[in-house]
């Protein structure tokens, strides 16, 4: 009798999952409307849930570097109907920044897919005399402490993506943050300071302008949008600062509805309107599963978190 009732039980479970969803699911993204992560977001809701056949409504909440739309998720109801969509800064970076931090990104939430990653490029000014990575590295070297480099901010992955370079060849570039991306490239374009990594999709319309100088891209290979510009480690320079972009859910969500929105979610990244709506956003379309997207968050929170503590990066 009790193995039939366990039975029972465990098939009313599993019939109710299979209806998942059966209601309008909640994607919060942790930066605001119109931003990048926002406009990417948008394009796989929008694709997911015409295979879905449900609305995902996508909710901005930004502030505090991520942390406030994060906090909001790991404390939401594990049912698969919230979920988060961001970036690598809110799990694999923020939690070595911050001394205080509202959320364990690491027991909080559980990996549901990725979708690719954002290949950073590196940006001097025009002012400087240097052709290639190689030059800058040199310059550096030889005046060090001099060259300064510009960010969005304390712990942002611009920040630490350049930290990485200082790091692994030993440079002293002085950091002078900004309060985002637009005044910070402006900064540079004005020769205010000397480089700077950011997202290739903002980056190459200035290069291409002659407004800045492209050095190569912080990525693994190059980027099928731009496939002219080299990487930094087919220059000899082992850097990868390519923060991913993917959706989580709240710990204990079952796994059965996040199968069903990551077998979504890789369906839409492969037909051909969401394809255009990534790429044309500078993201490079690399999707992962739960299982493998959960493997990659572990050697990602490692990666950025040696050079956050190499670089004694800190914010309050």
């Amino acid at each position: 009798m009790a193995l039939m009732l366990a039975a029972a039980i465990m098939g009313a479970g599993a019939n109710a999952w299979a209806a998942y969803p059966d209601r309008p699911i909640k994607m919060v993204v942790p930066y605001n409307a119109g931003g990048g992560t926002d406009v990417l977001t948008r394009a796989v809701a929008n694709g997911a849930g015409k295979i879905l056949k449900q609305s995902i409504i996508v909710e901005n909440r930004p502030g505090a570097s991520g942390m406030i739309g994060s906090s909001l998720v790991a404390r939401a109801e594990p049912d698969g109907y919230t979920l988060e969509m961001t970036a690598a800064d809110t799990h694999t970076i923020n939690p070595h920044v911050y001394r205080d931090i509202s959320y364990d990104a690491r027991k909080d939430f559980a990996p549901v897919v990725q979708v690719g990653y954002l290949p950073y490029a590196m940006v001097v000014s025009t002012q400087l005399p240097v052709k290639s990575i190689q030059d800058f590295i040199a310059l550096a070297k030889k005046e060090p402490g001099k060259l300064t480099y510009a960010s969005w901010g304390v712990g942002s992955s611009s920040q630490v993506a350049m930290e990485m370079l200082n790091v692994s060849q030993g440079l002293n570039v002085l950091h002078v943050p900004f309060t985002g991306a637009a005044p910070a490239m402006q900064a540079l374009m004005a020769g205010q300071v000397d480089a700077l990594f950011v997202p290739l999709s903002l980056a190459k319309p200035s290069a291409d302008a002659g407004k800045v100088r492209m050095m190569g891209l912080g990525a693994p290979k190059r980027f099928g949008g731009a496939p002219d510009v080299p990487t930094l480690l087919e220059q000899g320079v082992d850097v990868i600062a390519a923060p991913w972009i993917g959706i989580l859910a709240p710990a204990k969500t079952p796994q059965a509805a996040i199968d069903t929105m990551a077998d979504a979610v890789l369906k839409a990244v492969k037909t051909q309107a969401v394809i255009d709506a990534l790429t044309s956003g500078g993201l490079e379309i690399s999707p992962r599963d739960s299982k493998a997207f959960g493997e990659f968050l572990v050697h990602d929170y490692k990666l950025w978190g040696d050079t956050v503590k190499a670089a004694n990066i800190k914010a309050e």
